[in-house]
């Protein structure tokens, strides 16, 4: 997943990110609406080879490494090696896994923990398992998903245990919820004490708005109130010290800390009226895009709130929301069709439901989340990407249910051309 083509300047998310690393490592927070823990693993990576787009882009490169080699370990583990190996080509050239392990965003270090966390799961080593998820929720609040998974797959793949234990609760009741009851008090330890320790280590403040302020004389010698983008800060606004900035108060705890998360942290947009995560597996026009946005410094103006934004007109095609058409639809859908039929056997034919289709359904857990989000605010089709794993392992599954081989063969080769081909075709095609 090296990538040598991409521009020396912050991409997509990342001028978010690299500022909030840079006032990381001046030991002050000004966003803990964004929990902090991609400045954790960046900020090592600046400090010894300088704040350059290598450093920031490095250990995101590596982590999606580890995403695909766990990605197939897991996939091995429920259904065969050369479904994994199938599965893991599908990822390695999906143009929003590609973008998003090669560029300093949250996804790919979650997707890469969490896939770690489960197959270490899968090993039995639950606590190890606790351990590193409780770890990933520090970059990104989406590493519940993994929670819900393992729990959803393990209550799955037990159903006989769980008779049993409700049969005889007072013999079997304390040893069944031990492991669950010790795995969730590492899960929050992992995540409550980093957390706590990070806020009594930064200087962590909290504003009435998600925008930072600070005070200054204006044109008249009097005190005022200036709210400034972060993306704006500069040497001047990093030298300052915390008594010039107008902060609401000072976060001490990890419990005032999620609250901030919690409120300011996620939005209700209804702008952009886009359709781009429901047309991802719907054959439905997407709506509105924004596939042409802008980045940089260049350029100095006004918004609507007062607030002077800095950007550089460099328009672009947003690679990391384009949807796959070569087999997106195909793949969720197959997950449909898998998880369908096989409900209806086991009601009808009392079947046992076999490792990757419960792998499968367990997965839903990654995609309806984002369908009930859809309901409230925007939503893009690069929020597919924590299921898509799961899709390409319902595409691989359902081919693999043809009997006959040629056809089989010939289905695959069409689909791994066409994945490669539209990858090969969109990335030289960014527009920097």
């Amino acid at each position: 997943m090296f990538v040598i083509s991409h521009p020396n300047f912050e991409v997509l998310d990342e001028v978010y990110f690299t500022t909030f690393m840079r006032w990381f490592m001046l030991g002050i927070d000004h966003s803990p609406y964004q929990l902090p823990g991609l400045s954790f693993i960046v900020s090592p990576f600046v400090y010894v080879f300088g704040d350059n787009w290598a450093s920031w882009r490095f250990p995101i490169i590596i982590l999606g490494m580890v995403f695909l080699y766990f990605n197939y370990k897991v996939i091995e583990h429920v259904s065969s090696k050369k479904t994994a190996l199938i599965t893991s080509i599908i990822m390695a050239f999906s143009p929003v896994i590609f973008v998003s392990s090669s560029l300093m965003l949250r996804d790919i270090p979650v997707m890469a923990i969490g896939f770690f966390s489960i197959y270490l799961y899968f090993k039995h080593k639950y606590y190890l398992a606790a351990l590193f998820i409780g770890l990933s929720a520090l970059i990104k609040e989406t590493a519940i998903f993994f929670v819900i998974f393992i729990v959803i797959y393990h209550a799955l793949n037990n159903k006989e245990e769980f008779i049993i234990t409700s049969k005889n609760i007072q013999k079997y009741g304390l040893k069944f919820v031990k492991t669950p009851l010790i795995s969730l008090l590492i899960m929050m330890a992992s995540f409550l004490i980093p957390l706590a320790i990070y806020d009594n280590t930064i200087t962590v403040l909290e504003y009435s708005t998600r925008h930072p302020e600070y005070i200054a004389l204006n044109e008249n010698f009097e005190r005022s109130v200036v709210r400034f983008d972060i993306l704006k800060s500069n040497t001047e606004i990093y030298q300052k010290p915390v008594e010039q900035f107008n902060y609401l108060s000072q976060v001490t705890n990890p419990i005032h800390h999620l609250q901030v998360v919690f409120s300011k942290g996620y939005y209700t947009q209804q702008e952009v009226a886009t359709n781009e995560f429901i047309a991802s597996f719907l054959p439905i026009p997407s709506g509105k895009t924004i596939h042409d946005i802008t980045y940089g410094y260049d350029k100095t103006f006004i918004d609507e709130e007062g607030i002077e934004r800095h950007q550089k007109e460099y328009s672009t095609l947003w690679i990391q929301s384009i949807i796959d058409y070569t087999w997106w639809h195909v793949g969720f859908w197959s997950c449909i069709v898998l998880t369908s039929y096989t409900l209806f056997q086991r009601i009808k034919n009392k079947i046992q439901i076999s490792k990757d289709l419960t792998f499968i359904f367990a997965g839903f857990a990654f995609f309806i989340p984002y369908l009930i989000i859809d309901m409230l605010r925007d939503t893009f089709a690069y929020y597919m990407i924590y299921f898509l794993p799961v899709m390409g392992l319902g595409l691989a599954t359902i081919i693999y249910k043809i009997p006959n081989k040629t056809i089989r063969f010939l289905l695959f080769a069409a689909f791994l051309l066409a994945i490669i081909s539209n990858f090969l075709y969109i990335f030289p095609m960014w527009g920097f």
